[in-house]
């Protein structure tokens, strides 16, 4: 009996997802077709109420609650982020700036390097 219950709610949750993905279709379609002739404003406020509506319909569905709840958790790992002082993130972006610099330098030699192996090798007439 549960089984049959689960089955229910998850074809009934299944067709709010199919209802909400439509909907936004739909409000996709008619504010760029825009059969009714609405202006600017009117056609921007009717396509967020739409797609308002869209949402609304899409968290109802077991799809949209799970949905709900990844943002929940992703909120309290962020909380547990220690985000680095501002004296942290001027000292480590100097450090990157030097070594992105040292390492231009490296690659300008060996790229001089290797011009002046390639120039060397072709000057020689062998043929």
């Amino acid at each position: 009996m549960a089984k049959q219950i689960d089955n229910l709610k998850s074809g009934s949750d299944q067709w709010k997802t199919i209802l909400a993905v439509v909907v936004v279709i739909a409000t996709l379609a008619l504010y760029y077709v825009n059969p009714l002739n609405f202006n600017s404003l009117t056609k921007v406020l009717v396509t967020l109420a739409l797609f308002i509506a869209a949402g609304g319909i899409f968290i109802k569905s077991s799809q949209g609650d799970t949905f709900v709840h990844f943002l929940k958790e992703t909120r309290i790992e962020l909380r547990k982020v220690v985000w680095p002082t501002r004296e942290e993130t001027l000292k480590t972006t100097g450090i990157i700036m030097i070594a992105v610099v040292v390492v231009a330098i490296f690659l300008w030699i060996v790229d001089a390097f290797f011009t002046w192996g390639v120039q060397s090798i072709s000057s020689i007439n062998i043929f």
